[in-house]
């Protein structure tokens, strides 16, 4: 009987955990796409020669994406360019490299505290 119990509680904790991860994952992607939000706004109102600069490089890097999407796959080239490709604007682009990078930072300091707040406990 008291295994049935402590199987139980076991199936319960690991349910509970599942979902506080999933909130945890959930609120983190909120973070990440406002901090990637406001770091693009505030790229545009208060750094605008920096933010032509980086619309530039996203530029290049969306043409270096076009170029080997059609060297790559030049039957479906024209497809995805309509489709895909054809949306993305440089500054759409820039938009997701932010996110992106911003993401990385905000994980990236997630694990470092995370860390640092686990050896200093000592677990």
């Amino acid at each position: 009987m008291s295994q049935d119990r402590s199987l139980s509680a076991s199936f319960l904790a690991g349910i509970a955990s599942t979902l506080v991860a999933l909130l945890w994952f959930g609120a983190l992607v909120i973070f990440e796409l406002f901090a990637a939000m406001v770091v693009y706004i505030y790229l545009a109102l208060y750094s605008r020669e920096w933010f032509g600069y980086l619309i530039g490089l996203s530029r290049d890097a969306l043409n270096f994406f076009i170029d080997n999407l059609t060297a790559l796959f030049p039957d479906t080239a024209n497809a995805a360019y309509a489709t895909v490709v054809g949306e993305l604007a440089p500054k759409a682009m820039l938009l997701l490299l932010i996110g992106l990078v911003v993401g990385a930072i905000i994980r990236f300091a997630a694990w470092l505290v995370t860390r640092l707040l686990k050896s200093a406990t000592g677990h």
